[in-house]
């Protein structure tokens, strides 16, 4: 096995743990720590595959970003954590040790992958990869597409400002 190789096992290793730990996490706190660590891990697998634009995006959008607005969301929201007052059932299925639920879930969805991955005939030779792909995403995206991409900035930009509206309180007005 080559190095390379080692390296990829590993990242996806910790980033399947990371997932699963979202799911199972017993504090909510605990579990956006685990998202972002897996968010984190899946921009490292596509630096490995040398997509430099989608580890970028993957870094700057999800794993920055969308885990400052879970975190944002988390303390705003003055929700009770998931242990609290849980049926018993439930906390056993959340459980880390005896989550069965997400591991025969996660399992199914393996032997599905596998199949369909049996199934499909792959071409014998791989193309090689480009050597800036940030150029081939980046050209179209600031020249064809410039007007939905500045539309789509306002209606990110109109949503912060009504999450900001909808959770003040009424004594801060």
């Amino acid at each position: 096995m080559t190095s390379t190789l080692v390296i990829f096992i590993v990242l996806s290793l910790l980033t399947l743990y990371a997932a699963y730990r979202v799911a199972t996490a017993h504090l909510i706190t605990h579990a956006a720590l685990f998202l972002a660590g897996t968010f984190a891990g899946v921009a490292a697998l596509f630096f490995m595959l040398q997509a430099d634009f989608l580890a970028a995006v993957q870094l700057l959008l999800y794993a920055g970003a969308v885990m400052a607005v879970v975190v944002f969301a988390i303390m705003l929201s003055q929700m009770r954590e998931a242990g609290d007052h849980v049926p018993r059932w439930v906390d056993a299925l959340r459980s880390p040790f005896f989550g069965f639920l997400p591991l025969i879930s996660s399992v199914a969805l393996f032997v599905i992958l596998l199949i369909s991955y049996l199934d499909t005939p792959w071409p014998s030779s791989a193309t090689a990869a480009a050597v800036n792909s940030t150029r081939y995403v980046a050209v179209p995206l600031f020249q064809s597409y410039a007007l939905p991409f500045e539309v789509a900035s306002v209606l990110l930009l109109a949503a912060l400002i009504g999450a900001i509206v909808l959770t003040r309180r009424e004594d801060d007005r």
